[in-house]
């Protein structure tokens, strides 16, 4: 009995030790220290600077400090490589600072040498793994952004080096170089170079026009490509990048001048284009199209087709056609297509989270037609679906959308 004390109370002290320890590991932070100051203790301890520039309001800069900063895998690495700062852009010297750093987001995360120059930039909250990750580049000579970008001025274009010279303007939040150097490049790469496996990771995360002529050949030549890189990845880029800019059009609200010209570049690509997936996005760009020109006729009778002819992506996609018509037109010919996509939908759905929602849209059309009747048993029928689904822990429930303050670039 005395043995069995001893290993529980071994474990408990073992237990309490680790709990301590992890309470206490976090980065040892000079807080608003005197910039000249920290450069002379950098040439002291010869070390570079790492700079965390916040802001009070900054929800991402606070997720950084509780759950980032304090793991111990980032404290060891930043205690032992760099000068540590805390520094409020919007307190002190921080104000004038802000502007010389060039800071335009937060958090941002600055990376000096002794003589203050900025030689690497993160901007954005991360997880602990890739912010370890993009913090390691600053103590690379071969990664450090100051050093790509001094590579690129002085014309170096090979792929991988291209691909470095992206990653780090996307960290640092250059968004209108990066869109112009990844142009460049991919415009300069000759349409049998981009089968090339040296150039697939800048396609994959850096191609995003496909009115381009590079993405249109890839799309015409994906078979090419996917015995290089692998099919369903390839698959999945060309789909995505298309269906990206579909959903962009989508959401344009007059503020910039539309993009007619590629609209109708990419209509005619998918038109002429024996690609598998081109009925299904030539669907989807042409409801859009129809509805933003507020022609209504063609509009209901696009998305008529796209759910006869199964190029819905799923059940939800055929039950928001149905509640925009409902809420857009004021016809009862427009309601009965409605109507008669939503059971369609009910004969293909096998998920009760998901019946829940067909009934509950088809009960609002019958009442719009008239059928009180029937819209009462189609909306207790949704009732007694969306219990199912909550007995079952499958209930689909909206989370209403909030505004973060602070900024998060693309992952890569």
């Amino acid at each position: 009995m005395k043995i069995l004390n001893k290993i529980v109370l071994i474990a408990f002290v073992t237990l309490l030790s680790t709990a301590i320890n992890a309470q206490e590991s976090n980065i040892n932070f000079e807080n608003q220290p005197k910039w000249k100051k920290v450069l002379k203790m950098s040439k002291k301890q010869n070390k570079p600077i790492f700079v965390d520039a916040y802001t009070t309001w900054c929800g991402p800069c606070k997720t950084l400090a509780k759950e980032v900063f304090t793991q111990k895998k980032v404290a060891d690495f930043f205690n032992e490589n760099f000068i540590n700062v805390k520094m409020d852009m919007e307190k002190g010297e921080g104000i004038a600072l802000k502007t010389s750093w060039d800071i335009k987001a937060f958090p941002t995360l600055l990376y000096f040498n002794s003589q203050g120059e900025v030689i690497h930039r993160v901007v954005g909250a991360y997880g602990a793994d890739e912010f370890l990750e993009y913090s390691k580049m600053a103590i690379d000579d071969t990664k450090m952004a100051i050093n790509l970008q001094k590579r690129f001025d002085e014309g170096e274009r090979s792929g991988a080096f291209i691909y470095d010279y992206l990653v780090s303007l996307r960290l640092g939040y250059y968004k209108e170089l990066e869109a112009q150097v990844s142009k460049d490049y991919l415009e300069s790469v000759s349409n049998e170079d981009l089968l090339k496996k040296e150039n697939w990771n800048i396609i994959k995360y850096f191609m995003n026009d496909p009115t381009s002529r590079g993405f249109q050949y890839l799309v015409t030549n994906k078979d090419k490509l996917a015995e290089v890189i692998g099919e369903e990845e390839v698959n999945t880029k060309l789909f995505n990048t298309i269906d990206k800019q579909i959903e962009k059009w989508t959401y344009w609200y007059g503020k910039t001048p539309f993009e007619t010209e590629k609209e109708d570049n990419l209509l005619k690509f998918l038109q002429e284009s024996n690609y598998e997936k081109a009925p299904i996005l030539l669907g989807k760009l042409l409801a859009n199209k129809y509805k933003r020109t507020q022609d209504a006729d063609q509009h209901i009778n696009t998305l008529d087709y796209i759910v006869r002819f199964n190029l819905a992506q799923n059940t939800s996609t055929i039950v928001n056609y149905a509640n925009i018509v409902l809420s857009t037109y004021k016809s009862e010919s427009a309601w009965a297509k409605a109507l008669l996509w939503l059971n369609i939908a009910e004969g293909k759905e096998t998920k009760i989270e998901h019946m829940a929602a067909i009934l509950n849209a088809k009960s609002k059309v019958l009442e719009k037609l008239g059928n009180k009747s029937e819209a009462e048993i189609a909306k207790l029928a949704a009732q007694k679906a969306d219990k199912k689904a909550e007995d079952a822990g499958t209930k689909i429930i909206s989370i209403p959308a909030f505004k973060m303050t602070g900024m998060q670039p693309k992952k890569n």
